[in-house]
């Protein structure tokens, strides 16, 4: 049947429709010369030199609250630990709350940073650090990843610490010469993380925060900035003087111009009222702003994408919609931050503490919540668990000894056993 349709010119019913959707696409232009999106490509933004990241903590105000808010952030409320007391004072003796911070957001804003650990063991600098013999740990110095240079490596391949860094040269920018650092003295801290091909260029180290949202910044910023010269030119004053061609044309022609209406500005200014000549015209046009707020919101919307950090805290402002508080964003923002607490700074701790002189063999650091609950949300929480647990008890799943016993935290009541029992069916079936 297939070779009569092709004796008589007809092709089979599939090659008739990728014949109609070639046709189709040739006409649309599509995957051809004409097609725009073939053009295409993701090209990466030009590499942040540390100058510019400079430039941008240092005065641009959306740029240091991207780097500085989540940071802070994981130390805003503290931590503790538990194991011995006084391991907390002797992290208050070397600052280690303010190092710490300070290390996290160079390493955000630079793409890493370097924690040199200023131990009295006994050793110098350059040599590996003595753990069993460690006096005092006198202070803690804080360096960006461009102070920092990779002066040795692990070369032998049976290491497991082949490949990374035994020396590191410190190049003070402030007071002090070079000096050489054995990696075991040392914390480093990673920028955000990039192919290796990337972090060879990099000398080893990740990218800035800011490489990755720089174009969405500049964006955001330019939005306001033209928002504000539109502001400016919101009413525009259009003077009309007949024959202004020949005017100009004529010698002091562009002076009298400017005279006159800079006359026409000051009786504006100073009388409220514009006289003019009886064949001139004065007339203010009005520029309609529709749409620019909307434009400004969806480039601030994408640079909270990108910085991954909530409107209401970049911005300040209150998200709205039917029943939408922002409680949300904010839950989700709580657990990046406990996340973050875990993977970055909890690391960073333990490392201080196990050098820390007589500092236990096991100890656990915890941190303090992020979110505390208003006496609104726990009385609302509370009201739940009574309806739930009222549920329970009226489904048989639970006794009410039982819903006491779990409540009894809740309420701190200390001895369970002494609340007087509640009376149940059985015991008044049988006392009848």
């Amino acid at each position: 049947m297939e070779n009569q349709k092709r004796a008589r010119g007809r092709p089979p019913k599939d090659e008739v429709t990728r014949t109609d959707r070639t046709n189709a696409t040739a006409f649309l232009g599509k995957n051809n010369a004409r097609d725009r999106g073939s053009y295409s490509r993701h090209v990466s933004t030009r590499r942040l030199e540390y100058t510019e990241l400079e430039s941008i903590y240092e005065g641009d105000g959306l740029g240091k609250k991207i780097i500085d808010l989540p940071n802070e952030e994981m130390l805003r409320c503290g931590f503790e630990v538990e194991g011995q007391d006084g391991i907390e004072d002797a992290l208050k003796l070397i600052d280690a709350v303010p190092a710490v911070t300070r290390a996290l957001k160079w390493a955000d804003l630079f793409g890493g940073s370097l924690i040199v650990m200023v131990v009295n063991d006994g050793g110098m600098l350059e040599e590996p650090l003595n753990e069993n013999n460690v006096r005092e740990v006198e202070s803690l110095r804080v360096y960006d990843r461009w102070q920092v240079t990779r002066h040795k490596k692990y070369t032998d391949p049976s290491d497991k610490r082949f490949g990374k860094t035994e020396l590191f040269m410190i190049s003070p920018v402030v007071g002090g010469n070079p000096y050489v650092v054995h990696e075991s003295r040392c914390i480093a801290i990673d920028g955000i993380d990039v192919p290796d091909r990337v972090r060879e260029r990099n000398d080893g180290w990740g990218n800035s925060k800011l490489q990755h949202i720089y174009d969405q910044l500049v964006k955001a910023n330019d939005a306001h900035y033209w928002a504000n010269g539109l502001l400016e030119r919101a009413q525009q004053a259009v003077h009309g003087i007949p024959g202004l061609t020949n005017i100009l044309r004529s010698p002091g022609g562009e002076n009298l111009i400017r005279t006159r209406v800079d006359l026409v500005d000051m009786s504006r200014s100073i009388n409220n009222a514009v006289v003019i000549d009886g064949e001139e015209s004065y007339d203010v046009l009005s520029a309609t702003l529709t749409g620019v707020p909307d434009i400004i919101d969806r480039l601030s919307l994408a640079l909270c994408a990108v910085a991954d950090i909530p409107e209401q805290l970049l911005f300040g402002r209150q998200v709205g919609g039917l029943n939408n508080n922002g409680q949300s964003n904010l839950e989700s923002w709580y657990a990046k931050v406990g996340a973050w607490q875990k993977q970055r700074l909890l690391p960073i701790l333990n490392r201080i503490i196990s050098i820390l002189p007589n500092s236990p063999e096991e100890f656990e650091v915890e941190f303090k919540p992020l979110w505390v609950p208003s006496e609104k949300e726990k009385a609302e929480t509370c009201e739940r668990k009574a309806k739930t647990a009222e549920i329970y008890v009226n489904m048989g799943a639970l006794d009410p000894s039982e819903v006491r016993k779990d409540i009894a935290g809740d309420y701190e009541i200390d001895n369970v056993e002494l609340m007087p029992e509640m009376p149940n069916e059985e015991d008044d079936v049988s006392s009848a």
